[in-house]
């Protein structure tokens, strides 16, 4: 019985390795159907040849040694060498992707025997995507300005390799200054900036901007904001700026509402009638705002040279050392009675930090009417402190608007906050 079971898990998984065999031949064969029958190097039959030696080798490799496997798969590599080089003297063409997709295949029917199942699938999906998308892939590197490049190579620098270097533990006054999630902060801003600008490039500027102020204020509302506002220093139409920042807001706030009802739906009779008043003002005033704005016409050339600006997100990190230094000052200095303080100096940067921290306290160590306030005033903090960044970035020329949008925010969840 034994025997028969191990039978049937193998034919099972060489299915898999024929289905995984056929989906890679099929791309290759559809991307090369325009070649005549002697010009083509490998299609459906070949890849699905492949994946299946692959698996068989596997098995017998068990059996025989892992050394027959290896032989198996050199054996492959003068295969497909001699076949790229006749290829290649025949018709002078020199790309290996097909060549490169067959020693893959082989390696994927391997993986499959061996157990590495959904390693195989997702290596498999991922290979037939970027073959089948090779058209675009040329046009889109033939579209990248060496500014976009060196900026992208800097960001692999700063994110790849500064930051898994730097000590993630406290230095300083009460270890308040983490290294690591300052830097992090640092390589976040560049990193929503740097997608700002390829958003705003392919996309167009409105739908650019809009994509990239929902989907970068999921991880930080702050990063969005500095974004946008830099944008603003450098384009005068600022309403669809003040747009993607209410976006951002509108985030913001959700979250919150999505953690207290998750970690401590206690404080939701406290906390919710304050943030709900101030989200709906905030969709409203979004609406509004972007319904009456500027109607231009999406920017052909884009307006900033530095994809990345580094230096922006560099001011960031050192205003969210001091800031970080001030908030454990508070906790330290005043204590629990320090808390509305703790709240307003940490909503400026993390909300989401000093949100959980005081769902973690409410009912326990602070009453829910303190963790519920304290909440409520680092909402409000986080608010006002991407009012004092867009003035200082943008300039109160442009940011007046804003700033009046954002006291009509914060005065819809006071009452709620004086009453509940």
């Amino acid at each position: 019985m034994l025997g028969s079971e191990m039978e049937f898990k193998l034919l099972a998984r060489m299915g898999l390795v024929l289905l995984l065999g056929l989906l890679v031949g099929i791309e290759r064969g559809w991307s090369l159907q325009r070649k005549k029958e002697g010009q083509r190097t490998a299609g459906i039959r070949t890849f699905t040849l492949i994946a299946l030696s692959g698996g068989l080798w596997s098995i017998l490799s068990e059996h025989v040694g892992p050394w027959l496997l290896g032989i198996a798969l050199i054996a492959l590599v003068l295969i497909i060498m001699t076949g790229y080089y006749q290829h290649a003297r025949k018709t002078g063409a020199l790309g290996l992707t097909t060549e490169m997709a067959a020693f893959i295949t082989f390696s994927i029917g391997a993986a499959v025997i061996k157990g590495y199942i959904i390693l195989s699938v997702a290596v498999t999906i991922v290979m037939v995507l970027i073959l089948s998308i090779k058209p675009k892939l040329h046009k889109w590197v033939k579209t990248i300005e060496p500014d976009e490049l060196y900026s992208g190579i800097l960001f692999l620098l700063i994110s790849a390799v500064v930051l898994p270097l730097l000590p993630n533990r406290g230095f300083g006054p009460w270890d308040a200054l983490n290294p690591f999630e300052i830097w992090g902060m640092v390589v976040l801003i560049a990193g929503i900036s740097y997608i700002g600008y390829f958003s705003m490039k392919y996309l167009g500027r409105e739908k650019g901007i809009l994509f990239m102020s929902f989907s970068g204020s999921l991880v930080s509302s702050i990063a969005v904001t500095i974004t946008l506002s830099r944008f603003a220093r450098e384009d005068k139409t600022t309403d669809v700026l003040i747009t993607g920042i209410l976006i951002a807001i509108f985030t913001a706030l959700a979250r919150i509402v999505i953690w207290v009802l998750i970690f401590n739906r206690a404080l939701l009779t406290n906390v919710g009638p304050a943030l709900l008043l101030m989200i709906l003002t905030t969709l409203c005033l979004s609406f509004w705002i972007w319904w009456n704005s500027e109607k231009t016409k999406a920017q052909k050339t884009f307006p900033l040279r530095n994809p990345l600006q580094l230096s922006t997100a560099l001011e960031f990190g050192l205003i969210l050392a001091l800031v970080m230094l001030l908030s454990e000052a508070s906790k330290q200095w005043f204590g629990d009675p320090g808390i509305y303080g703790l709240s307003l100096i940490s909503g400026m940067v993390d909300i989401d930090s000093i949100t959980l921290s005081l769902l973690q306290m409410g009912g326990k160590d602070l009453s829910n009417t303190t963790a519920s306030n304290g909440i409520i005033l680092a909402a409000i903090s986080n608010i006002l402190i991407k009012g004092v960044i867009f003035a200082f970035f943008a300039g109160l020329r442009n940011a007046w608007k804003l700033l009046a949008l954002f006291a009509i925010i914060i005065a819809a969840g006071f009452p709620a906050l004086l009453l509940f």
